[in-house]
């Protein structure tokens, strides 16, 4: 059994840890650290928790004692990290202008090209903008073109694939899909099965199992986390603060913290 489970939940207001020692269930508060700074990305070693970055609008920081000390680091300022299940050193991220890749948890960066929207599972990764798309089915040593797709999802193990073509339809690899709901954005599509796929239509979480459906209770995400380390288990945070984490790939939620900052990003990690 792990001797505890880590959820790192970036803020308007720095970032605030939670451990679940033993896997039993009773999340407690663990620290808040980067006070007065607003993280807009973080990044946690999936096989390593003492690994982490952050990144506000014009900074960045890296902390190698599980987020307790926090050294600003050279490295351009990200809005959103991809960690890899299969390659915990290697990390996906983005600035407001360029994909940029890592072996090395972030002590050395590649920049890459031109891209508004990453995702990375096992070895495969995906960058791209409304015109243009690059994959890489090699952990980013060779890249190639994407003509036909608008936006790629993959799971954690890149075993799910969900695809957005250019006439706007989604399409998952495993399965036909019905209609989405109107205005529907798909965030986060889960390893393993039965097919979860997690996302927002009108401000509201839905997910799509056998059919789609809206959360219950009602949910406004903000942002939507699946775990590295278990197929089954996701984050979801909202604008009011409020932290929410499924064990049933999105079928049931409970609140696990209120009161918190408006939530940003969220990592997790699994110290055994």
């Amino acid at each position: 059994m792990a001797k505890a489970e880590l959820v790192f939940v970036a803020t308007i207001d720095g970032v605030h840890t939670f451990s679940n020692p033993g896997g039993i269930g009773r999340w407690l508060r663990a620290g808040h650290a980067l006070q007065s700074h607003a993280i807009q990305a973080l990044w946690a070693n999936p096989l390593d928790p003492t690994m982490l970055i952050a990144s506000s609008a014009t900074s960045s920081w890296r902390s190698l004692d599980g987020g307790q000390q926090w050294q600003a680091v050279a490295m351009p300022a990200m809005q959103q990290f991809v960690a890899s299940r299969t390659l915990p050193q290697r990390v996906f991220a983005r600035d407001h202008t360029y994909a940029y890749l890592s072996h090395d948890a972030g002590a050395t960066w590649q920049q890459l090209a031109y891209a508004t929207d990453i995702s990375a599972g096992g070895d495969t990764l995906w960058y791209g903008d409304a015109t243009t798309s690059h994959h890489s089915h090699d952990g980013g040593g060779t890249w190639h073109a994407s003509p036909t797709i608008k936006r790629l999802l993959l799971s954690n193990d890149g075993n799910q694939r969900l695809t957005m073509t250019h006439d706007n339809r989604w399409e998952c690899d495993t399965q036909a899909l019905p209609p989405a709901p109107t205005n529907w954005q798909a965030t986060t599509i889960l390893a393993g099965a039965p097919l979860a796929i997690l996302g927002v239509a009108e401000h509201q979480l839905y997910a799509y199992h056998i059919t789609w459906q809206i959360s219950d209770p009602l949910i406004a995400p903000s942002v939507i986390h699946a775990t590295t380390y278990h197929p089954d288990r996701v984050w979801v945070g909202d604008d009011t603060g409020t932290l929410w984490y499924s064990e049933q790939r999105g079928l049931a939620w409970q609140p696990i913290r209120t009161g918190l900052p408006a939530i940003t990003a969220i990592a997790s990690a699994r110290l055994i």
